[in-house]
């Protein structure tokens, strides 16, 4: 993403060539780019429908897919290995949780399902998927602490803590 024309586009360098190519095209921020695993796809945030929310543009440009359509805001998307879903942020429910949307687009679904953040979601190998939580609090100071947890997707269940350190644990 770069504002070399004044706004927040998305823009793909062309090793072979040194060729730059704009793929977004809009008044509005587009940013956070994440390629699909087969690279014939990028997923981006933008607020081109006046909120945050996640879309996706093939990588030889054209028209961009709208994938959320939610009053709060959707961002930092993130592929699944298999390229079937995009994990994000998002503050539907208050607070910040992870959600997954079908790549093609569909109902958005909230995987980590926890009162305290959740955040900056990223694919392990298969279904695993890790992602920050400020669920934890030190004993000591009563304050949140992030920790790093995990949760197979589409089962779910109870998120499992990876890491365990008295400081942040953000990425």
């Amino acid at each position: 993403a770069s504002r070399r024309d004044g706004n927040w586009e998305i823009y793909v360098l062309h090793l072979d060539d040194g060729r730059l190519a704009r793929l977004t095209d809009n008044p509005a921020y587009d940013g956070a780019p994440a390629w699909s695993p087969d690279g014939t796809r990028l997923a981006f945030e933008s607020y081109r429908d006046g909120n945050l929310e996640i879309y996706s543009v093939a990588a030889a440009g054209g028209e961009a897919q709208r994938l959320t359509e939610d009053p709060a805001g959707d961002y930092g998307p993130a592929w699944s290995p298999d390229g079937a879903t995009i994990a994000f942020t998002s503050w539907r429910d208050g607070n910040k949780e992870i959600y997954a949307v079908p790549a093609a687009g569909g109902e958005a679904r909230n995987l980590s399902r926890h009162p305290a953040d959740d955040e900056s979601p990223a694919w392990g190998s298969g279904s695993a998927l890790a992602f920050v939580s400020w669920r934890d609090v030190d004993p000591q100071t009563g304050n949140r602490n992030a920790e790093i947890y995990a949760l197979a997707v589409p089962d779910g269940g109870e998120a499992q803590r990876l890491t365990d350190n008295p400081w942040p644990d953000l990425d």
